[in-house]
């Protein structure tokens, strides 16, 4: 009598070794169902993480206007003409504010702000574009890094090659992350959400005496159109007083890269149809997003 070989296997044993293709297609979909429950924690915890860095940004981004008012006497304005050509006629405003920083500035003297080899230059600065300006400084000889102020009380916006006999920059920033979303050729400084397309915006309320509608940006072309600094209140009713009344706003378009309309703000109550891109945005007036 023939034996069989104690490994051998019989069919029917076989069969019960392999996964039968049921059991695969049961296995995938499993794969699938805990990968469709992973993957959104897994962009939820990312998602808090770039949060967390861009609020922290905004912290220091204080700070360093907090030293720039201990330097100057003020927080640095939203709005302001410069003027390179010494004869010009300087608007009230911008000159009202260079007085205040500057006591001693000569408007007189030809200056070449941007080193481009003329003095005939005139820069309209808002928003972010003063945020980066005010908090860096004119750009070094090379034209690649802001370098402070000069101490020269005369003449601050001279240009140096080096950190020498210079006021700040009061902010260490990622040049790379400059921008300049209305092609005036004055930098403004994106958060650092990956992808992010729009600049923070910063608002001063002028120590007190109010925060000016006129310098919010709307660019038509970028979906931009900023109609209020944010106030106190429920969405849709008649504006309340506004966050941060005596100093500034500074503003973060958020991981979508829309800023909203701007307006009532109440962190109790969802912000209504047409306004949901806001939600996202950070400020420095809550501790983490809108909502």
């Amino acid at each position: 009598m023939k034996r069989r070989s104690p490994i051998a296997l019989t069919a029917s044993q076989r069969n019960r070794r392999a996964f039968t293709l049921i059991e695969l297609m049961v296995a995938i979909v499993i794969i699938l169902i805990l990968l469709g429950l992973l993957i959104p924690a897994i962009g939820a915890v990312r998602l808090r993480a770039q949060q967390a860095q861009v609020r922290t940004e905004i912290t220091n981004l204080e700070a360093a206007i907090t030293a720039f008012k201990a330097d100057f006497g003020m927080d640095p304005p939203s709005f302001i003409n410069l003027y390179e050509d010494g004869s010009a006629t300087w608007d009230q405003h911008s000159k009202s504010l260079i007085r205040k920083m500057w006591p001693q500035f000569q408007f007189g003297i030809n200056r070449d702000i941007n080193n481009d080899g003329d003095t005939s230059d005139t820069f309209e600065l808002s928003a972010g574009e003063c945020l980066v300006f005010f908090l860096g400084g004119v750009f070094d000889s090379t034209g690649k890094a802001p370098n402070g102020f000069s101490k020269n009380p005369a003449n601050p916006f001279s240009i140096a090659s080096g950190g020498t006999n210079r006021q700040g920059p009061y902010f260490e920033f990622d040049t790379s992350r400059f921008t300049d979303i209305d092609s005036d050729n004055a930098a403004e400084y994106k958060d650092a959400f990956p992808s992010q397309q729009l600049p923070y915006l910063y608002l001063s309320s002028y120590g007190g005496r109010g925060y000016r509608t006129a310098e919010l940006p709307s660019i038509p072309a970028l979906g931009v159109n900023v109609t209020n600094v944010y106030h106190q209140g429920t969405p849709g009713d008649p504006l309340g007083p506004a966050y941060k009344p005596k100093s500034f706003q500074i503003i973060s378009p958020g991981a979508d890269s829309q800023y909203g309309s701007g307006g009532n703000y109440d962190p109790d109550k969802n912000f209504p149809s047409g306004r949901t891109v806001e939600a996202d945005n950070m400020t420095n007036f809550t501790n983490g997003s809108l909502k």
